[in-house]
């Protein structure tokens, strides 16, 4: 935790900005990647180090499966698309352009049109749990179901629990938070880890890269 409390907010340390490090996940080290959402595999260097941390944590038989970790603009913006279409379909008396249903829609998806997601600045990562082979543990919802089961304390059933205390213990050792609304975002250094961790300064800045 930083001590900041007399530092503006937010701050970026723009030092650590000057020298973008990216590396690729990469399943030599032990991580699965699934595609079902992008191609893209590129993350922040010492995410990723920490990330391989996190998974000394892991129990023998389990795995990190990342589905997303650097997410373009334009990606966030077609996620932030497909989150309103589907809150209009489930909320078809809100009006689409007030503030309650804006927020609404900014619980499953950061809006591109405002700060957007920690996914931007490369040190966000949405990641489940699976086997030596790549199959996925029970989660009690799937990766972007978004709706009430994604909530981290949802009462899914015991082994869901288990599991998504497992992820969850596992990557906070190493220093991640979890966003709560969505139990498989974690992140490091963006700008929900510095609201979340009561830091006023966020390590990383968004990419465009």
């Amino acid at each position: 935790m930083f001590s900041d409390k007399n530092l503006p907010e937010p701050l970026f340390i723009t030092e650590i900005e000057k020298e973008v490090s990216l590396s690729l996940i990469n399943e030599k080290d032990g991580l699965f990647f699934d595609n079902s959402f992008t191609s893209e595999k590129r993350i922040r260097t010492y995410v990723y180090q920490m990330l391989l941390t996190a998974k000394t944590f892991l129990p023998d038989g389990y795995f990190f499966k990342i589905y997303e970790a650097y997410r373009p603009l334009e990606a966030q913006k077609k996620l932030w698309e497909t989150v309103v279409a589907q809150q209009k379909v489930l909320h078809p008396n809100m009006d689409e352009n007030s503030k309650e249903f804006i927020e609404l829609c900014d619980t499953y998806c950061a809006n591109p049109y405002k700060q957007g997601s920690g996914h931007q600045s490369g040190a966000a990562i949405d990641v489940s749990l699976c086997n030596k082979l790549g199959k996925d543990y029970f989660m009690g919802s799937m990766v972007r179901e978004f709706s009430e089961k994604s909530d981290f304390d949802y009462m899914v059933p015991p082994e869901a629990k288990k599991n998504r205390l497992l992820l969850k213990e596992a990557l906070e050792k190493a220093g991640f938070i979890n966003y709560p609304s969505e139990w498989w975002h974690y992140s490091f250094g963006d700008r929900l880890w510095a609201k979340l961790t009561g830091s006023k300064i966020a390590i990383f800045g968004n990419l465009d890269v």
